[in-house]
């Protein structure tokens, strides 16, 4: 299941994007930067700088109906990028397809600035082996998933080329499917140009008055996790949250997530695996859609359960389809380590 949420998400995205677009684009860039070492055993072999290109066709709708998905104008694109971890024996390379969703900002004259979100479907060349590449602990699965998040800022050199700078921040990991699973978490720097096949002017639409009220919501995440018995067993995180729009992008709220993990070994009942855990929430809302960051503290868990951790994140991002039902992906962290991806529904009240 895990396999198919890059392209569930690429679905959710281009229902939108069929009909008449105000804008076409070609976009490229090449990138360079450093890898995180999130741990001591892992600062040997993230001595090397990654390098990167990246190619993606992008649309932009200006009716109404397309801004009110997040209050802005918005690119949805689909691209192909190859990063190279510069080594070859142990790292390899990251070829990657896409999906990404784009909105604007801030325009004046002849610059934009975007924030670019994305995620994708990553085939690794190099992963982990006991005996030929033990040293790579970032990562076990040949099929992974990337996320990345990066701020671009676009200068208009003519009405059919745009110059592009960006910073990128980027995670790989496998969502939990293998282990050792600790995920690369990579920054880099990119340099690029957007070709336009076709570029209208916007319109200008008046941005509708925050809501004063909360606004809460239950949402269920969906996964499996291996259970050291050679197979998987399934894994339900229920959670109940609340928040309050204080400015046009942001929010800020709290709840609680209740986790139900199948695959945990447990002496005498099922309850010893259920690990309540109230959270904070920052939410970035772009209309329709609500990319969630959570800070919770486990309540109570297993002992054998992350026995050195208490605290853990969850990143969601979900689209709202119609006036209440919620549909999108999420994942589970413990620091800098992704743990799973799941599939998520939700309701908003």
């Amino acid at each position: 299941m895990k396999s198919l949420l890059p392209f569930l998400f690429f679905g959710i995205l281009w229902t939108s994007a069929f009909g008449q677009s105000a804008r076409k684009a070609l976009d490229f860039s090449a990138q360079t930067g450093w890898i995180i070492p999130h741990n001591e055993e892992l600062i040997p072999i993230s001595q090397s700088n990654p390098i990167g290109l990246s190619f993606r066709y992008q649309v932009l709708k200006s009716k109404r109906e397309n801004w009110e998905a997040c209050n802005c104008f918005h690119y949805l694109g689909l691209g192909l990028q190859v990063q190279d971890f510069q080594n070859p024996e142990e790292l390899g390379q990251a070829w990657t397809f896409y999906g990404s969703f784009q909105p604007i900002l801030w325009r004046k004259n002849k610059l934009e600035l975007a924030l670019d979100m994305g995620i994708g479907a990553s085939y690794l060349t190099q992963v982990y082996d006991p005996v030929e590449n033990p040293r790579n602990t970032f990562f076990s699965a040949p099929l992974s998933f990337l996320l990345y998040v990066r701020p671009v800022i676009a200068y208009s050199l003519s009405s059919q080329f745009d110059l592009t700078a960006s910073f990128n921040y980027n995670h790989i990991s496998n969502g939990g499917q293998r282990q050792p699973n600790r995920g690369m978490n990579y920054p880099l720097f990119a340099l690029g140009g957007t070709y336009f096949l076709k570029k209208e002017s916007l319109p200008d639409y008046a941005k509708p008055e925050i809501p004063k009220e909360f606004q809460f919501y239950l949402d269920l995440g969906i996964n499996s996790r291996s259970n050291g018995q050679g197979g998987r067993s399934p894994n339900f995180t229920i959670g109940a949250g609340v928040y309050r729009k204080l400015a046009s992008v942001w929010g800020l709220g709290a709840g609680l997530d209740l986790n139900k993990d199948f695959s945990l070994a447990v002496e005498e009942s099922r309850l010893e695996s259920l690990m309540p855990a109230p959270f904070i929430a920052n939410h970035f809302l772009f209309g329709r859609f609500d990319f969630q960051q959570r800070f919770a503290w486990y309540a109570l868990k297993p002992d054998t359960y992350q026995a050195d951790r208490n605290f853990y994140q969850r990143y969601t991002l979900s689209y709202q389809l119609g006036r209440n039902f919620r549909l999108g992906v999420g994942m589970k962290a413990h620091g800098h380590v992704a743990e799973n991806m799941d599939l998520r529904v939700g309701w908003r009240f």
